[in-house]
């Protein structure tokens, strides 16, 4: 795994070994200081050969009945949004158990408090998963991913937005726009399984 100085160091890598940062920070993507602060913080890492980025995360799946919440989209600053379409989630810190990483999530994304919040399902084995971040395009990604699935008291039962607690130089997200889609939704069905 690699370490860097500055996010100028970090970028001089990534250049190094094809990853072409021109446009990072651009069309909802996030720039090379975001990858650079998320590294300073532990969040994710560099590998090397091949490079690509590791990070673990938790994916939280968060249950009313027979439906469940999606982010379906992230305003990035004034007037850009990023498309998301999948249930919230959170990277984990360094040495954050899995559950703690979930209501540190929840509470910074949906602003519930910890003792709204039901565990149904606590974090099993992660699977893992490899592809392109959508945040810093050409730089492949392997995603350490855990789930817990949680049943939260107060939620809007209709589509509902919340602003970002963590809102950060290093996070460019301020807003997230929520609603719910059917757990029986056949792109929902690996959820069933969780």
């Amino acid at each position: 795994m690699s370490n860097f100085a500055s996010a100028q160091e970090l970028n001089q890598w990534l250049l190094s070994h094809g990853i072409d940062t021109s446009e990072w920070g651009e069309h909802a993507t996030k720039p090379v200081d975001s990858l650079w602060s998320e590294i300073v913080r532990g969040e994710s890492q560099l590998q090397d050969e091949p490079p690509g980025r590791v990070t673990h995360i938790v994916e939280m799946i968060v249950r009313d009945d027979d439906r469940i919440l999606i982010e379906g989209e992230q305003q990035l600053g004034e007037n850009q949004q990023r498309y998301r379409g999948r249930p919230p989630g959170e990277k984990i810190k360094p040495s954050e158990p899995p559950l703690e990483a979930a209501l540190r999530g929840l509470e910074e994304e949906l602003q519930v408090k910890r003792i709204d919040v039901e565990i149904l399902k606590t974090p099993r084995e992660p699977k893992k998963t490899s592809l392109e971040s959508p945040s810093y395009p050409a730089l492949k990604t392997i995603y350490i991913v855990y789930t817990v699935e949680v049943k939260i008291s107060g939620l809007p039962k209709e589509d509902f937005s919340t602003p970002e607690l963590s809102h950060n130089e290093g996070d460019p997200v301020t807003i997230h726009y929520w609603h719910w889609e059917s757990i029986n939704d056949p792109k929902w069905q690996h959820l069933k399984s969780t």
